[in-house]
């Protein structure tokens, strides 16, 4: 559960980083080089490094998360993903790699999903997978992206009243689930999740994670939504940075926070 747990909020705060640019500043190229902490209980678990490029031509990018405090001492995780693909027509992200490895105590796993038009065709596992008949299934998958590649995807030009309407779908080689930023809920607005000290202005977001299929006979249907309030700094030329992220979840209030320079 701890390393579900962690993978989860690992993944969710990638695709939540890259917020919307300027057509200005993608056509010159967008770099993009952050690091988040993450907290649950107010004890710190787990690192999340992000680094990525795109243009008008094509992506890259790669993340590792290493775990830390309490979760190093129970798991000892660490992950590197690394994804590229190009952009089509009309500026279509098609991806075109993904591959992911992650260790701990009990042993290594390596996935990798290959695409034929942008569209998954190929998930392999090492060592193979024992429950792959619980895996989302090819109609679900078609339309989505990986995890870093929907982290690009947030790139594409759009103006800022956007930042908090949009849907990203996500295929991570096992499950298929959406990240989806509304507008705030102003009734949700308490000290439990106190925005960040941050100079500048910053928008506000509601999130939510909702579970769409491969989660397994074990997942509830009472639990297929999960929000979670997300913080964006303007950074000035165009680019948003989320700067803090934050939820309950069943082990404690989750906090992400960007790590300042």
């Amino acid at each position: 559960m701890m390393r579900g747990f962690a993978l989860a909020i690992a993944a969710t705060f990638t695709v939540a980083n890259f917020a919307l640019t300027a057509p200005s500043a993608k056509a010159a190229g967008t770099d993009v080089d952050v690091d988040y902490d993450f907290y649950v209980g107010g004890f710190r678990i787990a690192e999340v490094s992000l680094k990525a490029s795109a243009d008008a031509t094509g992506y890259q990018a790669t993340s590792q998360v290493t775990t830390r405090g309490v979760l190093e001492v129970l798991l000892r995780g660490r992950s590197i993903s690394k994804a590229v693909g190009k952009r089509g027509a009309f500026g279509r992200l098609e991806p075109e790699g993904f591959a992911t490895r992650y260790s701990s105590r009990t042993g290594e796993q390596k996935l990798r999903i290959g695409y034929e038009d942008a569209t998954p065709t190929r998930v392999t596992f090492e060592p193979l997978a024992e429950d792959t008949d619980q895996h989302a299934k090819a109609r679900d998958q078609r339309g989505s992206l990986d995890p870093l590649s929907a982290a690009v995807a947030a790139l594409l030009p759009a103006e800022s009243a956007e930042l908090c309407n949009r849907t990203i779908p996500i295929f991570d080689g096992k499950r298929r689930f959406d990240i989806i930023f509304i507008a705030p809920d102003p009734s949700r607005f308490d000290e439990s999740a106190p925005p960040p000290k941050w100079e500048g202005k910053l928008t506000r977001c509601l999130g939510v994670y909702e579970r769409i299929s491969g989660f397994g006979p074990d997942a509830l249907e009472s639990e297929k939504y999960f929000p979670f309030d997300i913080w964006f700094e303007d950074s000035g030329n165009g680019v948003f940075r989320a700067v803090r992220l934050a939820g309950s979840t069943k082990l404690g209030f989750a906090i992400g926070n960007l790590r300042r320079e």
